[in-house]
């Protein structure tokens, strides 16, 4: 498969997911939806995996695509914890369900770094000045800020009550927070590049996490005006969906780049 269908399955698996929903019945939407994310967070996983299994035990891409990996088998968990409903209290499982995201984001956070301090342990020089790369390091704050701040905002007032069912929530934005701003500048490089593999797997995990802010981003301006429509509920989670999709194509791409230079 070549990296430009790579870059494009994510695409065409999200519009074949869109098109499900919209022809389910409206009672079983939200099993189609959960099920749909499931299966793109287990792809997810996948993927990550096996761009991690590319390096060798220990070496230094081995551990930051094992993270990535680690922190989607964290939110598949998180997911997973509704089953216990019938065993555990409410309040438990918010808590593990906040929790388990935390890690997730946690590993995600941690990821993004490593990876993104791949390029000078490997020697590869960053284009532009520095006073380029901290500019597009403050533009995705700005950026993410502004998708991730009011959801942030929407999901701390709960916890302010005493109440802990937007823990998840607020785990996932922490992570928003974080992620994005320390790819962006591994982001501007693969952009830079105009030949090569690079490009095509740090395009994708930086689409893969744009997409996530975004489908956080969904959840925040119709709240401000009295509730979020089932419509933009549902048409988030086609972003959710797409930001796994994504970000299993982009271990993929990793896979296929060093399985080309063994080969070459």
């Amino acid at each position: 498969m070549t990296y430009r269908r790579l870059a494009l399955f994510p695409f065409v698996l999200a519009s074949l997911s869109a098109i499900v929903l919209a022809l389910a019945p409206a009672a079983a939407r939200d099993t189609v939806v959960q099920i749909e994310v499931d299966v793109a967070k287990a792809l997810a996983l996948v993927g990550l995996a096996l761009a991690a299994r590319a390096f060798d035990r220990g070496d230094y891409l081995w551990r930051g695509w094992g993270l990535w990996a680690i922190s989607y088998g964290c939110f598949l968990a998180r997911d997973g914890a509704l089953l216990l409903v019938p065993v555990l209290s409410p309040v438990t499982i918010h808590v593990i369900r906040g929790v388990l995201v935390g890690v997730g984001n946690a590993f995600v956070a941690t990821s993004a770094w490593t990876l993104a301090r791949a390029w000078s342990v490997a020697g590869l020089a960053h284009p532009g000045s520095r006073s380029t790369r901290l500019a597009v390091v403050g533009i995705a704050v700005i950026a993410t800020a502004a998708f991730v701040g009011p959801v942030f905002v929407l999901d701390l007032r709960p916890l302010l009550d005493g109440k802990v069912s937007s823990l998840d929530g607020l785990a996932s934005d922490l992570g928003d927070f974080i992620s994005l701003p320390i790819v962006a500048p591994v982001a501007l490089t693969a952009v830079a590049v105009r030949e090569g593999t690079l490009r095509w797997t740090w395009g994708l995990l930086t689409a893969s996490l744009v997409a996530w802010v975004v489908y956080d981003a969904f959840y925040a301006v119709p709240s401000y005006f009295g509730g979020v429509p089932d419509s933009v509920i549902l048409a988030s989670e086609q972003f959710h969906v797409l930001a796994a999709l994504l970000a299993c194509a982009a271990g993929l791409a990793q896979r296929k780049a060093v399985s080309d230079d063994d080969e070459g």
